[in-house]
């Protein structure tokens, strides 16, 4: 029974052709141990059977309400989800996902007992079946502390990951049409809080599928380098956003995680052998670091850096992909010898 004394929290849930996951994630919402919510789902024009799912859930549940539009991506999805929500608080929860039956309650409890504008919470890692892969609970850290591991990347940039007050989100809308909505997003919303909390408690099980973009780099590299397009736009406007506030540390922070990033997918590249993948990764590099002090680099980045720059770092990438690769093969022969 729904106690009219609780706030009320929106759940919005974006969701495109995951007819075999929904019912998972839906079983987790209306389960919840605190019970006032108003859970909007949004079908993205789903061509399975999604649509037909979320009409059916809502004949079940009186919480949920059902936004049937044509497709346009995770983001307008969320924006239209969000446009529509009534609830003090929010979260935002994609349909592959579960989150654990206490969570909303847990969140809610820290927000009330702190007056604070918005709560960060661990999460797990699961397979494309539900099994469980690993934790990932969160640090304690509040207000300036908790901007600074997001935009440093130390915390990952995952909306789903905070539930927070609904009014954060006037004028901030997911950048539509464009990958990596969440790194241009969640520092923004996290910036506008007058105070926040973490909860360690891994609270929101995330699901791994086969096909996801940076998991797939190898696979597809002209999809993972679109991906990095977006990203890389995302991180030029968190800098720009840095800078604009002032603070050193936010900059340095900014542009440290960008690197990070841009190494990343240098080596993603260079295990792929595509050219025109490993030259648009090369390019950015020489492009940003010209842009960067050296100085203001930290450790490994700075020491890749040095090696980029001399052309050695290209040969370590290379040759680690390499032993990693050989390493996969023996364990693969290892097994079938074992069987």
């Amino acid at each position: 029974m729904t106690d009219k004394n609780q706030p009320l929290v929106s759940i919005v849930i974006p969701a495109y052709n995951v007819a075999d996951y929904l019912d998972e994630c839906l079983e987790s919402v209306v389960s919840q141990t605190y019970a006032n919510l108003e859970i909007v789902l949004v079908d993205d024009g789903s061509t399975d059977d999604t649509g037909e799912k979320c009409d059916a859930w809502a004949k079940k549940d009186v919480r949920i309400r059902v936004l049937h539009q044509k497709n346009g991506g995770l983001s307008a999805a969320r924006n239209a989800g969000i446009l529509h929500c009534n609830g003090e608080y929010l979260l935002v929860l994609d349909s592959d996902d579960r989150i654990k039956q206490d969570l909303v309650r847990k969140c809610v409890s820290s927000l009330e007992d702190s007056s604070a504008d918005l709560v960060h919470f661990g999460y797990s890692s699961i397979t494309e079946s539900g099994a469980h892969v690993n934790n990932h609970p969160d640090p304690e850290a509040e207000g300036d502390e908790l901007l600074l591991l997001i935009l440093s990347n130390k915390l990952q940039s995952h909306s789903w990951q905070l539930l927070c007050k609904r009014s954060l989100y006037d004028g901030i809308l997911f950048p539509e049409g464009r990958k990596a909505e969440d790194l241009a997003t969640t520092y923004k919303l996290i910036s506008r809080v007058g105070s926040s909390v973490t909860i360690p408690d891994c609270l929101y099980e995330y699901r791994t599928r086969k096909g996801s973009i940076l998991a797939g780099a190898t696979s597809n590299p002209e999809k993972a380098v679109q991906y990095y397009v977006d990203e890389l736009l995302a991180f030029r406007e968190m800098i720009q956003w840095a800078k604009a506030t002032g603070h050193a540390e936010y900059v340095r922070a900014a542009q440290n995680s960008m690197v990070h990033h841009l190494f990343l997918h240098y080596k993603a590249m260079l295990a792929t052998c595509s050219e025109e993948g490993i030259g648009w990764v090369s390019n950015r590099l020489s492009e940003e670091l010209r842009d960067i002090d050296s100085n203001s680099l930290e450790g490994t980045e700075k020491k890749k850096a040095a090696m980029f720059r001399n052309g050695s770092l290209a040969f370590c990438y290379r040759f680690d992909n390499a032993l990693r690769k050989t390493v996969k093969q023996l364990l693969r022969r290892i097994r079938r010898v074992s069987k």
